[in-house]
């Protein structure tokens, strides 16, 4: 049996040096490096991001809490109820809106998040042993400036910190192309 050899347009590496495998791939490193240093404390990104953003924001309700980290609503509850579940979070009504339910840190949150803090310097401490400061500002430069700009393009996007409490973020309803060409098509017919 003789070994095929791949030719550049079936290599890998047309795939590896894609800016959006890269971003994946980068982004999978920064989760493992947290995971790796927050693993006596079993806290996740996505905990840590929930548990930060509820320290600058008490009092936010959840619709606000995805649009102000841009996690989709099913992921966020869940995260939620798994903190509230382990005594960090704690939810009450809102005395304007009863149905609203406020979600503030309890004192073991705030506990839980002042340990976690260091774990952020890990991560930036291992990109400094590959990039240099200067390089570490670009990057974040350059990916702040892609993020911005395709921001609306995810079904979860990033909500400013000053307006994300005051509505839901807006819901985009958009019907399929194919069902508005058929639809078109069989009015046109019963006319």
């Amino acid at each position: 049996m003789t070994r095929t050899t791949a030719t550049d347009s079936q290599s890998l590496q047309a795939i590896y040096t894609r800016p959006g495998f890269i971003i994946r791939r980068a982004h999978q490193i920064v989760a493992a490096l947290f995971d790796e240093a927050a693993i006596d404390l079993g806290i996740t990104t996505t905990q840590y991001s929930v548990l930060y953003a509820l320290r600058v924001r008490p009092g936010i309700d959840q619709i606000s809490l995805c649009a102000l980290i841009g996690v989709d609503r099913s992921t966020v509850a869940s995260v939620v109820r798994l903190l509230e579940d382990g005594g960090l979070v704690a939810r009450r009504a809102d005395p304007n809106d009863r149905r609203r339910k406020q979600l503030t840190l309890t004192d073991a949150g705030q506990d839980m998040l002042r340990r976690a803090e260091p774990i952020t310097h890990v991560i930036s401490d291992s990109m400094r042993t590959v990039l240099s400061d200067d390089q570490i500002m670009a990057l974040k430069d350059i990916l702040g400036a892609f993020v911005s700009a395709f921001n609306d393009k995810v079904r979860n996007p990033l909500v400013p910190d000053d307006v994300a409490d005051r509505s839901p973020p807006p819901v985009k309803i958009s019907k399929p192309k194919a069902a508005a060409k058929k639809r078109s098509a069989v009015e046109t017919k019963v006319r």
